[in-house]
Formats: C-alpha cells, sequence, structure tokens
C-alpha cells in the first residue's frame, strides 16, 4: 500500500505542468528587451542635458560672484584664484569652473576656446 502511494507522488511530482513554457519565456524576454531599447537611449540623453544645465548654472554662479567681488572691491578679479582667496568660491566650484571657464582682459568669465 504505502509502496503505490509513493509510486503516485513521484508520477505526480514528475508529471506536474505548472511551469513556464519556452514560448512564454520567450516571450517576456522579448517584452524585456523592447523595453530597455526604449528606455536606454532616453537615460542618455537625459544625462548630457543634466550636465549642460549644472554648467549653465555654475557659469551663473561665478558670474555673479565676479560682480559681487566687483562691487565690494571696486575692480574686477584678475584670476578665478582670486575669486577662491577672497572667500567668493570654495575650492571645489574653482576646480569645476578653471576646467571649463576662464577670464578674459575685461574681467568676464567666458567658456575656454569660445563655445
Amino acid at each position: 500500500m504505502m509502496k503505490n502511494t509513493l509510486k503516485r507522488a513521484i508520477k505526480k511530482f514528475i508529471t506536474n505542468d505548472a511551469g513556464f513554457t519556452l514560448i512564454e519565456m520567450s516571450l517576456v524576454l522579448f517584452i524585456i528587451s523592447v523595453l530597455l531599447l526604449l528606455i536606454i537611449p532616453n537615460i542618455g540623453s537625459h544625462q548630457g542635458t543634466a550636465q549642460e544645465t549644472g554648467n549653465e548654472a555654475l557659469e551663473t554662479v561665478v558670474q555673479t560672484q565676479i560682480d559681487l567681488y566687483e562691487m565690494e572691491k571696486e575692480i574686477k578679479p584678475a584670476t578665478l584664484s582670486e575669486l577662491q582667496t577672497a572667500g567668493f568660491l570654495s575650492k571645489s566650484q574653482l576646480e569645476k569652473v578653471q576646467e571649463q571657464f576662464e577670464l578674459d582682459s575685461s574681467g568676464n568669465l567666458v567658456k575656454i576656446g569660445g563655445e
């Protein structure tokens, strides 16, 4: 009796059809692939836009600090380092701004390479 019950349990376990078919799995993978193809290019374009917005904000902040320096000292700064020394820019701001901008002969902020 026990032997027959064990046989039935093993047979039921082996023949259990409660799984996913190859077609169902392929369909799910196809849908995920299509979604990734739509999402990944958008992420890359938004990263560039965010970087441009950050650069514009940095330029605005530094130009404002130049104007404040001029109002306080009654002369425009000769270098960007002078702004940091006088306490108008932090060290990290100075490093970032020196990568992209410089002061022209009249003391205004301009992009390196004239972009």
